[in-house]
């Protein structure tokens, strides 16, 4: 189902059209419902497979716990997508392209499982015979796959319902006048981009910064070089992501960490692990400095490139004074380091956790397209130049905004002198997708529309024409809109190819 958002009052005399154009919205779902394929295998184990799967769903339905990342394939429920799959998917056969789905999906259902209380539990357990509904959940998975397969072996009957819906509201964006309104986001986006231009440095600051954070070392502690090694040498699966056992992942993570600084050492200011409190809200622990990671990949011309990202959270951006519209409860950023071919850091990237402020800033030659193909050009900006063997990326945030005004090189190992420096632990980032509560139950810090409950911001009064959903909200990797004019994703799998000309390749014309 679409998002269920709040239009703010003052856009209520707009949409005096609004039931007609729901009421062709429900016709055109209902026309495109897809049953799912009718096996000619009998075997009960995929009727009872095809059974507990919609045990699972009407569970995780009656529990409000649905995860907010991924799509399931119509018809095909034990299957889900995702931008980059659907993108993939005409370069990869049956077999590769029925794993990448599978896999999706279980990571997913997995922590859904985990997020439903002791009750439903209990009874999904009762209802399926099984104690171990993890296991059961991924054998199931498997048998299910199977049959598809033996079905069609191409799964050439669902490869057109991978597509994943954007996450833009498109009548937010008729009832607000888009054409007209659009020009002047976009004039206001043209302001901030100046601003930032100006402010922008890569050279350290004059003096230490009164609130620094450095990566913990991992079991194993891998200079960046010999990281990039690892990465060069390290085996691949059919969406080009690296193949690699937990602890040396944990320790490429690691040698490629950014060194936090801040600009004032306040609570706002300090980095933290987010927590649902006993109120049932969500707030930042900054006694646990904790930095999420999570890696995937993204095709460049016509290479396939790791991408690693570092999110970290504040418990507020508080307002600076009551008209402050930006202001609001938890804060936060991510930065995705993407490597190059031979595993060295290409290209780092800045985004705030509600999908706003995203910046690029490469660290070897990356030449921009001479003409924008998105609406709202992208903001790139001179990086410091590749790390070298003793040098750490460090960015420099703004108090309170948490702006990005720095990134240079720091020398590695000054990073964790220093009153002021703290150490950050390395967490995965799928543990923010099943949080344990005061209750001692799990809970995604997120909800099904991957929003953070409790953080949307007074800005959704002036932004929603723009059709992004509560505009200032956090969000969760996967969910991220990042632009108001134009429609732009952080995870659109030709992202890099709308921004960058691949080393030696022709310009792109603009669309």
């Amino acid at each position: 189902m679409p998002g269920q958002y709040t239009v703010p009052a003052r856009a209520a005399a707009n949409l005096r059209l609004l039931p007609v154009a729901m009421a062709l919205v429900g016709l055109a779902a209902c026309a495109g419902t897809v049953t799912a394929p009718e096996f000619t295998d009998q075997d009960k184990r995929v009727q009872a497979c095809q059974a507990y799967f919609q045990q699972i769903d009407a569970a995780v339905s009656d529990a409000g716990v649905r995860d907010g990342v991924g799509a399931p394939v119509d018809g095909y429920p034990w299957f889900r997508s995702s931008r980059r799959i659907a993108h993939l998917a005409p370069g990869l056969e049956g077999e590769s392209l029925a794993a990448a789905l599978r896999q999706h999906d279980l990571r997913a259902r997995l922590l859904e499982l985990g997020n439903l209380d002791a009750t439903r539990r209990a009874r999904l357990a009762a209802a399926s015979g099984v104690d171990d509904l993890e296991s059961k959940t991924d054998r199931c998975g498997s048998i299910l796959a199977a049959a598809s397969l033996a079905h069609d072996p191409e799964l050439a009957e669902l490869r057109d319902r991978l597509a994943v819906r954007d996450d833009y509201i498109g009548w937010h964006r008729w009832a607000g006048l888009y054409p007209v309104s659009r020009w002047g986001i976009r004039a206001g986006v043209a302001v901030w981009q100046r601003g930032t231009r100006a402010e922008f440095s890569t050279r350290p600051p004059a003096e230490a910064q009164p609130l620094r954070y450095a990566p913990a070392w991992p079991g194993e502690s891998l200079t960046p070089e010999a990281a990039a090694q690892r990465v060069r040498n390290a085996p691949r699966d059919a969406l080009g992501d690296l193949l690699l056992g937990e602890s040396e992942r944990d320790a490429i993570v690691a040698a490629f960490a950014p060194v936090i600084e801040l600009e004032r050492d306040v609570a706002h200011n300090r980095i933290g692990t987010p927590v649902w409190t006993g109120e049932g809200r969500p707030n930042v622990n900054t006694a646990q400095p904790r930095v999420f990671h999570a890696m995937d990949s993204v095709r460049f011309g016509g290479q396939v490139l790791p991408r690693i990202y570092y999110v970290y959270w504040f418990n507020s951006r508080p307002k600076s004074n009551p008209l402050d519209i930006l202001g609001g409860r938890l804060d936060g950023m991510i930065l995705r380091l993407t490597l190059a071919e031979d595993g060295r850091p290409l290209l780092l990237e800045s985004l705030h956790n509600c999908g706003c402020y995203h910046q690029y800033y490469p660290l070897q030659a990356l030449q921009e397209h001479a003409r924008a193909t998105y609406a709202e050009p992208p903001l790139v900006l001179s990086g410091p130049g590749l790390p070298g063997e003793r040098q750490r990326l460090t960015v420099v945030l703004r108090d309170r905004s948490h702006h990005l005004r720095r990134l240079y090189l720091g020398v590695a190992g000054q990073e964790s002198s220093g009153s002021g420096t703290q150490q950050y632990l390395l967490a995965d980032y799928d543990s923010l997708r099943s949080v344990y509560g005061d209750g001692q139950e799990r809970r995604s810090l997120f909800d099904a529309d991957g929003l953070v409950p409790g953080t949307r911001r007074d800005e959704q009064v002036l932004f929603w024409v723009s059709g992004v959903p509560a505009p200032g909200a956090m969000r969760q990797l996967g969910r991220h809109p990042t632009a108001f004019v134009g429609r732009r994703h952080f995870d659109d799998p030709d992202l890099l190819d709308r921004v960058f000309v691949p080393h030696g390749g022709p310009d792109a014309d603009e669309e």
